[in-house]
């Protein structure tokens, strides 16, 4: 009998890579049936309202936040050194889990969501209580991995069950914040607030911790080198606990919130640097003097090109939230950009290098094809450049024309600026970089079709037929 039963996490990751692709396909339609081509296909369960909260779920939650959990299954056990504290509470679990995230996020055609971001997944379907059974989904989650934890058999803990126990923690009072405690705050600008809180820290304190332990988890593994400093993975541990949870407010800067509060989250922003430059420096630490591994393996490649978005998108960040700054970029399409690096080109990326080096182990089979691994990563890389590049460029110029736009010291100035550069005006100049944005997108999507042909081929095929189909590169060496 194996060490590790891995049918938890074959249970989680193989509905996740199918909802990846699923969830991507509605984000190319979106692109271009709202963007592109606006209502080409029009009717009340495929415009833009209806469709857009399912593109969002299935990417967010159906793909990336379930094939972490699955990750999570993956090593936590294996770092360890003890099986998954129980495999048939994770399979139980994931009755739970795959039923209320698949009818909640299909049900918001009919218009069953709230309008609450990143919070979509309503109350009720039917007699089916999503949110509540997500919840206790969730629980059963965390408290199998703290179990597992518990349980160990090696005392010191490697920095990846660091930020696995970080979380767990962190993800239970961010969900209850966005699903339940929102409601019970009065209306107005305090439930913005509460808003804000729970959509930045989705990707602060669940997502971050998330993609990091998957990275300094399978970064050393693939290479075969230890991670460089366990002090510096520990400070940027720390530091992202204590900054993190109050730089939500810089979403809100100028509008009708505290002064304090917003001078508060700038200066909470800029602190952001300290976690994500020990991040970025460890891991590239630990590749430099194995450089040559990059160009070897495409896995390693998604986790390197991660790392490179993820400090692009933490300098973002925190010069978002700088006033002068916030003024042209808020609202535009530069925040939809900034969102999207460090969803898709961060944690997706760490997410799909973590797959990679998991699936040869848990099928005990080779992968298919290394070719199309690196075609994979080659079009993800190469269709990432338009499509969040042209959401950078275009939404600052669309927010400095819309600073022209409300020039003026009176209001006749104003109103003749508005007569000679009307808001529409300012939304059609958009129409080229969204037909880029497109552009990628579908690419970015071809390039991960590859990654499902060639995961679904791993998992069912032979190995002898495997050898006889793959021409190309030779299998890579399963490491467990």
């Amino acid at each position: 009998m194996d060490k590790y039963d891995d049918t938890p996490v074959k249970i989680m990751l193989y509905p996740a890579i199918l909802f990846m692709v699923i969830g991507m396909s509605i984000g190319v339609y979106l692109a271009f049936n709202t963007f592109i081509f606006p209502d080409y296909f029009s009717g009340e369960y495929v415009h833009f309202g209806r469709v857009r909260p399912v593109h969002v779920g299935s990417v967010a939650f159906l793909w990336l936040l379930s094939a972490n959990v699955g990750l999570f299954y993956y090593f936590v056990p294996r770092l360890c050194g003890v099986p998954l504290w129980s495999s048939k509470l994770a399979n139980f679990t994931a009755i739970f889990w795959w039923l209320a995230l698949i009818v909640g996020n299909y049900s918001f055609p009919w218009g069953t969501n709230f309008g609450w971001e990143y919070a979509e997944l309503p109350l009720w379907v039917g007699w089916l209580p999503i949110k509540f059974i997500t919840g206790v989904a969730w629980i059963l989650v965390a408290f199998n991995l703290f179990m597992t934890i518990a349980n160990r058999k090696y005392e010191k803990m490697y920095v990846s069950l660091w930020y696995v126990m970080g979380t767990l923690i962190w993800t239970t009072f961010t969900y209850l914040a966005g699903s339940f405690a929102i409601n019970w705050v009065p209306g107005g600008i305090s439930r913005v607030n509460v808003s804000w809180f729970y959509v930045h820290n989705l990707v602060g304190l669940i997502y971050t911790p998330m993609g990091l332990a998957t990275a300094y988890y399978f970064l050393p593994k693939l290479a075969n080198v230890p991670i460089y400093s366990h002090r510096l993975s520990m400070i940027g541990f720390w530091s992202i606990a204590f900054v993190y949870a109050w730089i939500g407010s810089h979403h809100m800067m100028h509008g009708p919130i505290s002064q304090w509060l917003q001078t508060t989250a700038v200066v909470f922003s800029i602190w952001l640097f300290i976690p994500v430059w020990t991040v970025v420096a460890n891991l590239f630490e630990t590749v430099r003097s194995h450089w040559g591994k990059y160009n070897q393996s495409a896995p390693i490649r998604f986790i390197i090109m991660g790392v490179i978005y993820y400090l692009i998108t933490c300098i973002q960040g925190p010069l978002m939230a700088m006033r002068n700054i916030n003024e042209i970029t808020s609202k535009t399409d530069w925040i939809i950009g900034h969102s999207h690096i460090s969803l898709y080109g961060t944690f997706t990326f760490f997410a799909i290098a973590g797959i990679y080096q998991a699936i040869p182990v848990i099928t005990k089979k080779p992968l298919w094809s290394n070719a199309l691994a690196d075609w994979h990563f080659t079009l993800n890389l190469l269709g990432s450049i338009p499509f969040i590049g042209a959401l950078w460029v275009g939404g600052f110029l669309q927010g400095m024309l819309w600073a022209t736009w409300a020039d003026g010291t009176s209001y006749a100035e104003f109103h003749n600026n508005l007569t000679i550069l009307p808001f529409l005006d300012t939304v059609a100049d958009m129409r080229t970089w969204w037909i880029l944005r497109g552009m990628g997108g579908a690419i970015v999507l071809f390039g991960n079709l590859l990654f499902v042909f060639n995961v679904f081929n791993t998992i069912v095929l032979k190995p002898a037929q495997q050898e006889s189909e793959i021409l190309s590169a030779a299998p890579a060496k399963v490491i467990v």
